[in-house]
């Protein structure tokens, strides 16, 4: 998640400077064309063109709206984890036995240190590489996506290190390992209740929040394995570089009021171009950046920049949950990488 001042002009420029040649290019050739074409192969293109772009901004707008829903869809479906997670710790931090008296403080710690695993587990899982989620690539606010670091759960160590120890032989093989430390831990609590350990009000309490858990894991594994339409995406692609291609056309029937009309074609085109490429580039790049903004935001969880940061929260969550406990020292919070949070 790109904070504050995590985008500035000069990095959106930087990594569409090629998309701009490309139009000033483009725009270029077609005054030239213009210029030696004897006949008017198009008459006043304007209004067409005009039409188009208000449509394809129209489209553009659907299309971010609907990436924007699915981004704050995935932030709110952690927020609730958030809230579950501190809820989980105060309960768990003060749950007695049926005679009243404190339950034993190793279980209360299995008990933090396995929802503190499932987080981590769950962050790992979603930030996998999906066979449906766009390509990773340098996106043009100037940063790249961040891949190789462990405690970005990234890869197999950032869940290993959090997990119980007679845990990890009862998770290899299982292809859902999140949903199976929900299952662990649901399994001690029935084994808690079954030695009267605790009452079957805060056993029933209990799972009910392990349900809570399942529910978000499987909202957030929804929209990880759901692709954003591709055909509000790439038809919204499409219909950009359309109009892209077909600007330069407005410009087909005006002059610059800088060349003579006697004046020679090398210095017409030139005039043209100069009088008319800023403009057009810069409606081109308009355009350019709203569709790649909305694209940026199609798969909340694959660890780009500008992804929901769920590295940052579990670790806001282990801190919470372990200076509730007050029996570990608490990790320090993750810190902005190139201003922005994982």
């Amino acid at each position: 998640m790109l904070l504050h001042d995590g985008i500035k002009f000069q990095q959106m420029v930087k990594g569409s400077i090629g998309f701009i040649c490309l139009v000033l290019v483009w725009i270029f050739l077609v005054v030239l064309v213009d210029e030696l074409t004897p006949i008017e192969v198009i008459n006043n293109p304007s209004p067409p063109v005009t039409m188009l772009g208000l449509a394809v901004a129209f489209f553009l707008g659907f299309k971010n709206t609907s990436a924007y829903a699915r981004w704050i869809e995935a932030r709110s479906v952690w927020g609730d984890i958030v809230n579950g997670s501190r809820d989980w710790g105060y309960t768990i931090g003060n749950l007695v036995q049926s005679d009243g008296t404190p339950l034993d403080a190793n279980i209360r710690q299995d008990l933090i240190d396995r929802h503190i695993a499932w987080l981590n587990m769950l962050a790992y899982q979603l930030r996998q590489s999906s066979p449906s989620g766009r390509t990773r690539r340098p996106w043009l606010f100037g940063h790249k996506p961040i891949s190789d670091r462990a405690d970005l759960h990234q890869n197999r160590d950032s869940w290993r290190d959090y997990q119980i120890a007679t845990d990890l032989p009862l998770l290899e093989g299982k292809n859902n390992k999140a949903a199976y430390l929900l299952f662990l831990q649901s399994q001690q609590l029935a084994t808690l209740a079954s030695e009267k350990k605790i009452d079957s009000y805060w056993h029933i309490a209990l799972l009910d929040r392990i349900a809570q858990f399942s529910t978000s894991q499987g909202r957030s594994e929804r929209i990880k394995n759901t692709p954003f339409p591709r055909q509000v995406a790439e038809v919204g692609r499409i219909f950009s570089w359309i109009f892209i291609f077909l600007l330069p056309l407005a410009f087909n029937d005006e002059r610059s009021f800088f060349a003579s009309a006697d004046a020679p074609l090398l210095q017409t085109v030139i005039s043209d171009w100069l009088t008319f490429a800023p403009v057009g580039a810069l409606v081109c790049w308009i355009f350019f950046v709203t569709e790649r903004v909305s694209a940026s935001m199609e798969d909340p969880f694959e660890g780009d920049v500008t992804d929901v940061p769920i590295s940052t929260i579990c670790r806001n969550i282990e801190i919470d949950l372990r200076q509730m406990m007050a029996t570990d020292e608490a990790p320090a919070p993750l810190t902005p990488i190139d201003k922005a949070l994982f």
